[in-house]
């Protein structure tokens, strides 16, 4: 089981694309939101995801990657693996 931020950067795309991209990883695990400890939930910064699932690391890279490239086949991918997680002035859901 992994927690992980996903980035994913689809070079030269439109509104439209991202909205894809969005779409498709939502629907694979991939959200745009992220709960602090105290249950508070919050938007993640653009081309940001969070996974939260029964994945581990290589698995949530290579989903995140094959999604991506359902999008753009040039897409760029980061995944990085959580042992906890900071931020600041996320705006609230």
């Amino acid at each position: 089981m992994a927690r992980c931020t996903v980035r994913v950067e689809l070079p030269n795309a439109d509104y439209d694309d991202y909205q894809n991209l969005h779409e498709r990883m939502s629907h694979n695990g991939f959200h745009k939101y992220i709960k602090s400890n105290d249950g508070i939930w919050y938007s993640l910064p653009n081309a940001e995801y969070n996974y939260d699932g029964n994945l581990d690391l290589e698995g949530v890279f290579q989903s995140a990657i094959n999604v991506a490239k359902s999008v753009r086949v040039n897409a760029k991918v980061l995944v990085t693996e959580s042992a906890g997680r900071l931020w600041y002035n996320l705006d609230k859901i």
